[in-house]
């Protein structure tokens, strides 16, 4: 790709947004790219790692809510 703009509107030209990830060694694009793409979840610089406690979940066609974490506790509460 030759710009940033060119990733975001290529990763984002989907129907589904379950995951992305971008692996750069400058923290400011990180930032830059994650707060652009429409995904469920965005690794940076490494792809496929969960931390239990936290919720995950797809973007537009990929998933409906989050499961995992607390968030995830929510659809079975009644509070």
């Amino acid at each position: 790709f030759r710009t940033d703009d060119e990733v975001i509107e290529k990763a984002n030209n989907t129907p589904f947004g379950l995951s992305a990830g971008v692996w750069t060694d400058k923290g400011s694009k990180i930032f830059n790219l994650t707060t652009k793409l429409r995904a469920g979840v965005i690794w940076a610089n490494t792809y496929n790692k969960f931390d239990p406690t936290s919720p995950f979940g797809g973007y537009k066609e990929s998933g409906y809510g989050r499961e995992g974490g607390l968030h995830g506790l929510g659809a079975y509460l009644k509070m």
